[in-house]
């Protein structure tokens, strides 16, 4: 018994040492033929291409993409020794054929097969990706058996936060100081932009601004000296690869300081607070419509008192 169970482990760790060395067995069988192939006249050389040469996979390529949502991902796959054979890509989750060759197969344009004459490289390039297309794609070839290779897809939606509340209130003279944050992006920002109320900043209509962009730390400060009313308004902050974020800025004179303090909670805490009093006065009025009232003396005892 001992005997049998170690021949059949010694025979699936000979088979997994063959699987594993597939590519390359299969790539020095294909030197070996092409280099005989050399010899052949062109009739015979296309028949050696297409018929005795097996394609293989360039297992160099990267496999595992995170796109943005919304900006176009692609993934490559790149198969040697073709032939006459054709490459499809297939969407694993339902086995729903994508593109087949160059010509694409689903009624969803924002799939396409892209490849160039006398290249090795098929990509399956996916516009406005979402998150829904997240997932396993299939590059596959047309032997027999077919012959495939996995891609995954993680598709993220990346967006932009200034720190701080939604609302700012900001004393005339004081500084307006955002700070932008793109956390979630799969890579650094190559640029952050500001902008008021839909146009973009523009430093030279007013001193006194400044933004410091940092993206190894996907952040970014915009700070605008010596605020005045004027400055007021909506700022967006929007980074290349993730959606926007937006503030409220109210620049007032005068002195605010609980609006300054906390902000739009400021507002919230007074509204509270009214409430809290107009609750107090309408259970008092109930209180009194409740309590007991003597009763009012008759006619015939207020003439008897006379």
């Amino acid at each position: 018994m001992t005997r049998v169970v170690a021949r059949k482990a010694h025979r699936k760790c000979k088979c997994n040492t063959m699987n594993a060395n597939l590519p390359l067995i299969a790539a020095f069988i294909n030197f070996i033929v092409i280099c005989l192939a050399d010899t052949l006249s062109p009739e015979m050389q296309m028949y050696w291409e297409n018929h005795m040469v097996q394609p293989y996979f360039d297992n160099t390529t990267k496999r595992e993409v995170t796109a943005i949502a919304g900006q176009t991902c692609q993934l490559h796959c790149r198969v040697k020794s073709l032939g006459d054979r054709a490459v499809s890509w297939i969407r694993k989750r339902d086995l729903h054929i994508l593109t087949v060759g160059i010509l694409t197969y689903t009624n969803d344009q924002r799939f396409q097969s892209l490849h160039t004459d006398g290249s090795d490289e098929w990509t399956l390039r996916i516009t406005s990706p979402q998150a829904r297309d997240s997932g396993v794609y299939e590059c596959q070839v047309s032997t027999e058996p077919k012959i495939s290779q996995a891609f995954r897809v993680n598709v993220v939606v990346s967006k932009a936060n200034i720190l701080g509340n939604s609302e700012l209130f900001v004393k005339s003279g004081s500084d307006i100081n955002l700070t932008c944050e793109a956390l979630q992006s799969p890579l650094p920002p190559s640029f952050i932009y500001w902008y008021k109320g839909g146009r973009v900043i523009n430093y030279s209509q007013r001193g006194g601004i400044s933004v410091l962009t940092e993206q190894q730390t996907r952040t970014s400060r915009l700070v605008i000296s010596r605020a005045s009313p004027s400055d007021s308004g909506n700022y967006t902050c929007t980074p290349s690869n993730s959606d926007s974020a937006s503030v409220v800025v109210h620049v007032i004179k005068g002195e605010h300081p609980a609006a300054m303090q906390h902000g739009i909670n400021g507002a919230n805490v007074a509204h509270s607070s009214t409430y809290i009093v107009m609750v107090i006065i309408s259970v008092w009025f109930q209180l009194l419509l409740l309590a007991p009232h003597p009763p009012s003396a008759s006619p015939a005892c207020a003439a008897a008192v006379r």
